[in-house]
């Protein structure tokens, strides 16, 4: 079952951002800035306090879309929410690019 929330979620990912061309760029630079990264809660966070404030609207803009697809991929699945937002996470911070920020057990780490 696991494997299976873990591929929707992976699929859901890719697809959202092939989707958002225009967010999924400013995603890309944002995290390639140092600015936000990617959470154990399968959400963005903002890694730099400084972080301007369009960067934290996209920050909310896309947490709110994980949310709603982490929501309905679990209730297609009989899972918990929470369940598909972990599993995704560790797919995506497993496959995070060099110098990109990932949240760890002790904080932020640089890739």
């Amino acid at each position: 079952m696991k494997n299976i929330v873990l591929r929707l979620a992976g699929l859901f990912l890719g697809l959202w951002l092939l989707a958002m061309p225009v967010a999924a760029a400013d995603l890309a630079q944002a995290k390639a800035a140092g600015l936000i990264g990617e959470q154990l809660n399968g959400l963005l966070g903002v890694v730099d306090s400084s972080a301007p404030a369009d960067v934290r609207a996209l920050v909310d803009s896309i947490n709110a879309q994980r949310l709603a697809e982490y929501k309905r991929i679990a209730a297609k699945n009989g899972v918990p929410a929470e369940e598909v937002a972990r599993l995704t996470a560790q797919k995506v911070i497993g496959q995070a690019a060099a110098g990109h920020y990932v949240q760890t057990a002790s904080g932020w780490q640089k890739r």
